[in-house]
């Protein structure tokens, strides 16, 4: 999830959302809304060198594949991929955007995995970029979408070891993933600065960021109350999904697949203090990294060194 985008979002709501009628009105405009990421546009920059280098990387696409599947259902899903150079050492990556994004934002992690001699696979999730859908799940209907990929995966390589390496939204979805039965090939999962869940996260927004996009605009209504209304009309119109079901927190604690959490100490978009509680909560082997003076999905560029010596230790401990 990408701060600048989910700023001018909000600046959106607090600006429409008095003018709308009632809890039914505004549910379907923040519905509408939020479902409908603006696209990014190719001249946007990364913050810093380390994440603009793998965007461009990865916006070029050179030697990789194009991927297909379809969701459980029946979304038409996206990924590119890109073989490692010794394919049949059967080591995979799947790095998983956040929101309003696509692959490209993460192409620091991917460029890292194939220069380490992982095969990587690289999905637009459901809604974003090329791949279909009319509903964002937040994490909850992504897990499906990603046990999809790497069962992609397994038929094509059976004996593939898998890692999942998500980033806000993406590290909402990879924890997920955790929540349920999993394959075995499936064999670590990093999550970069994941919330708690989509209520908290939805709720600290609308609090503690409306008025910095929107100073002269007030906020219509308690967060709560704006929450309640995006809440009943998911559950009209997207069949039944509960937004309160993407709720990483509580997949952690079902979870048995070794995690890394990774926080930046400065995010203020997905609270810092957010990993703390995934960390406490999760019931499988783990372990953590705090990144001093990174800022939301901003730890991969802000120190490197620090980053990649914690995910290369987690993984000699998990992966052969």
């Amino acid at each position: 999830m990408k701060k600048r985008t989910m700023y001018g979002l909000l600046g959106l709501i607090a600006a429409a959302a008095g003018a709308v009628g009632g809890n039914h009105a505004l549910g379907n405009y923040l519905y509408d809304q939020l479902n409908h990421p603006p696209v990014r546009l190719p001249e946007v920059e990364e913050a810093n060198p380390v994440q603009q280098e793998g965007r461009l990387w990865a916006r070029a696409m050179g030697g990789f594949q194009e991927a297909s599947l379809t969701a459980t259902d029946q979304v038409k899903l996206w990924a590119a991929v890109l073989p490692a150079d010794r394919p049949e050492e059967h080591r995979w990556a799947v790095c998983v955007h956040g929101y309003g994004d696509t692959y490209e934002s993460m192409g620091a992690q991917g460029l890292w995995y194939h220069s380490h001699g992982r095969n990587v696979l690289m999905p637009d999730q459901r809604a974003h970029g090329k791949s279909g859908g009319e509903c964002i799940g937040w994490g909850y209907l992504e897990r499906l979408d990603l046990l999809g990929w790497v069962n992609w995966i397994l038929r094509r390589d059976p004996e593939a070891e898998v890692v999942l390496h998500g980033a806000s939204m993406g590290g909402a979805s990879v924890l997920m993933v955790t929540g349920g039965p999993v394959p075995r090939q499936l064999k670590a999962v990093i999550s970069d600065c994941s919330y708690t869940s989509f209520e908290e996260e939805a709720r600290h927004v609308i609090k503690n960021h409306a008025g910095t996009i929107a100073p002269d605009v007030p906020v219509p209504a308690p967060a709560g109350m704006l929450f309640s209304a995006l809440r009943k009309t998911t559950l009209r119109r997207a069949d039944g999904f509960d937004l309160r079901d993407a709720a990483p927190v509580e997949a952690v604690r079902q979870s048995k697949t070794p995690t890394l959490f990774i926080h930046g100490v400065e995010d203020d978009f997905v609270p810092a203090p957010m990993m703390g509680k995934l960390y406490q909560a999760a019931a499988c082997p783990k372990r953590f990294l705090w990144v001093p003076g990174a800022g939301h999905v901003a730890s991969v560029g802000t120190d490197p060194e620090l980053y990649w010596s914690a995910v290369t230790e987690f993984l000699a401990e998990y992966v052969h």
